[in-house]
């Protein structure tokens, strides 16, 4: 048995190695690797997220002797939360695709190295009518494809396609992609309206990065399905109001190889949507889940989810907290470049986000209100900001941070 500390983040020294993994509010994203060796980097960015405290490995114990669960562990362990809590979930079902997992064969994935090579030919065009009013039928009817999963074991292919062609144009035309996504009204279903959010932010940087058209559907599939795993999660565990625990992350953690079995068992799914969704929690220094790759073994389109996918959980509502403003998720997208996310990918997501900050009205944390007056693009999160009369410099004064943009 490993001993673990819980220590203060104002107590946390360099070296210190995590006990257990640090996630985000919903623990829907993990946030620094159990394992990591933590850097005064790492302390910082704990400080500024808002994290109290971190569980540590006591000086002396080695992680290596800390084995994780086994299916038949974690599957008794959602018998028991399910007699407890008296909640509906077909354990049989969620036991089977669990054992498919572990029977899975994931070497030759582990050993590949992908082309980055992408073709070149950008999809361009104008407008900014609301996608989830032009595409209501579309997104109900992907909705629905969400839903029939949850209930069977098919994926309609074929609607999710034809839906995706559907509305891929209107996703791409205008490059404001913030109000892109304040124009998709807010869901219940949190699951599939991420998903949607990720395909619109995905299919942006597909255009950014100059992909032709069918490599841009390809990657707009990808955004909507490479959460389907969690569909096969226990409701109570990913809907739980508060902090997730250790036991019930590992079984979190599973959706991304259970995801990669359902594409795998879909006729017609590429190869790349089912590598964007069982590597969307790989990270570039080998520190992500579940087959801890690194750089040049994460395909391109699970490069750009992994940026996606924190940056929407990052500015999304949820019930229990509050989102944080586009700036504060840029600012950790930022810290993460070229450590644990693809710094290329970063790079032209923040500087292509920089070119419609200019004029937009903002909120900054001393409660005063101003405009946005000038983006550097090598500071892309740091802008000047006129207040009034005077303008301030957030790359040299560091105390003021913007906390929401109102327009």
């Amino acid at each position: 048995m490993i001993n673990l500390i819980t220590v203060k983040t104002e107590n946390v020294k360099a070296g210190m190695i995590l006990g257990q993994p640090v996630l985000n509010d919903d623990g829907t994203i993990e946030l620094l690797s159990k394992g990591s060796q933590l850097s005064k980097r790492h302390i910082s960015l704990l400080k500024r997220l808002g994290i109290d405290a971190v569980i540590i490995v006591e000086e002396g114990e080695d992680l290596k002797d800390d084995k994780p669960a086994t299916v038949e562990q974690q599957v008794e362990f959602v018998k028991e939360v399910i007699k407890e809590s008296g909640q509906e979930f077909d354990v049989n079902a969620f036991h089977e695709d669990m054992k498919k997992v572990e029977e899975e064969d994931f070497d030759y994935i582990v050993r590949s190295q992908f082309n980055e090579n992408m073709k070149i030919s950008v999809l361009t065009g104008e407008g900014n009518i609301p996608i989830d009013q032009k595409h209501r039928v579309s997104i109900e009817e992907t909705k629905n494809v969400f839903n029939q999963l949850r209930e069977t074991e098919q994926l309609d292919i074929e609607a999710v396609r034809k839906n995706v062609k559907n509305m891929l144009p209107d996703m791409v035309r205008n490059n404001d992609v913030l109000m892109r996504l304040k124009q998709l009204q807010e869901s219940d279903d949190y699951t599939f309206q991420h998903s949607l959010r990720v395909a619109v932010l995905a299919s942006m940087i597909g255009k950014w990065l100059g992909y032709g058209k069918n490599e841009l559907y390809d990657i707009c599939e990808a955004g909507l399905l490479f959460d389907v795993g969690k569909l096969k999660i226990p409701e109570f565990i990913l809907k739980k109001n508060g902090k997730v625990t250790p036991q019930e992350f590992e079984i979190i953690k599973k959706h991304a190889q259970l995801g990669y079995t359902v594409l795998l068992r879909t006729k017609g799914v590429s190869q790349d949507v089912k590598f964007a969704a069982l590597q969307h929690h790989e990270r570039m220094d080998g520190s992500g889940y579940p087959l801890r790759i690194r750089s040049g073994q994460i395909h391109e389109f699970a490069k750009i989810i992994m940026v996606c996918d924190v940056y929407d959980a990052m500015i999304s509502n949820r019930v229990y907290r509050s989102k944080l403003s586009p700036f504060e998720a840029a600012e950790f997208i930022s810290w993460n470049s070229g450590h644990t996310l693809d710094s290329r990918i970063c790079y032209i997501f923040l500087s292509n986000l920089a070119e419609f900050y200019i004029g937009k009205q903002c909120l900054l944390n001393s409660g005063e209100e101003g405009t946005i007056a000038y983006v550097d693009v090598n500071y892309p999160t740091r802008p000047i900001v006129r207040v009034g009369n005077r303008f301030i410099d957030l790359t040299k004064d560091k105390k003021y941070q913007i906390v929401d943009l109102l327009n």
